[in-house]
């Protein structure tokens, strides 16, 4: 083997090996706001700024795993990341217009979670629209769970803030869209299902939609 190409292969191992210890490095980031809770905010100002890097790189894997990250860290603190969610919520609302499937999907599940946990009503609601927008093709995606995430997430922005969303409009799309009952991310049946009951409770004007025959049920 020629010295230029044991030169190129080393370059390659390298950077393999950099990216394996970043990625276990934001697994621990991770961890540690599920393990520590709403207190975990403080130390997420250390970590912030390179994990929203990594959101925003030029390479797709190193922004689907940001995302993701970003999606369990925002479940892990909690309310605590409230303080953070114009940052979060800019991030997210651009990756959810990604070229990537697996990006858009790991977004959508973190954009969703945002609005579960976060107290910042302003910043979130003034978001829904472009949420809401963006989500929209994800449907069409096949790949990456996007269908999936993207269910729940709309399930996550009807339960936080119901009268945001055009309801009667967006149950009706997403019952035609075939992604009910969900076929991949069994996870996001919970929160489906909550959204699902909290409409039929309220005896919103497209209950009829919620009937099972219609769920393909």
């Amino acid at each position: 083997m020629a010295l230029e190409e044991e030169a190129d292969l080393s370059d390659i191992e390298t950077t393999e090996f950099d990216w394996l210890v970043v990625d276990s490095a934001m697994d621990v980031v991770s961890g540690m706001a599920v393990a520590l809770g709403p207190s975990f905010a403080e130390l997420w100002k250390v970590f912030e700024k390179q994990v929203l890097r990594y959101a925003s790189s030029g390479e797709s894997l190193e922004r689907a795993s940001a995302c993701g990250v970003l999606a369990e860290t925002i479940t892990g603190m909690g309310e605590g990341v409230t303080p953070f969610t114009g940052s979060m919520m800019q991030v997210l609302l651009k990756r959810l217009g990604d070229e990537d499937a697996q990006t858009k999907s790991n977004a959508a599940y973190a954009v969703g979670r945002l609005v579960e946990k976060s107290n910042d009503d302003a910043t979130v609601t003034k978001a829904y629209p472009q949420i809401l927008t963006r989500l929209e093709p994800l449907f069409s995606i096949m790949e990456g769970r996007c269908r999936d995430n993207a269910a729940g997430c709309i399930s996550r922005l009807i339960l936080k803030h119901r009268n945001n969303v055009p309801v009667a409009e967006v149950l009706p799309a997403l019952v035609r869209s075939g992604v009910l009952p969900l076929k991949e991310d069994y996870e996001e049946n919970e929160p489906v299902w909550k959204m699902i009951v909290q409409l039929c409770k309220f005896r919103w004007s497209f209950v009829p939609y919620a009937r099972c025959a219609n769920f393909g049920w």
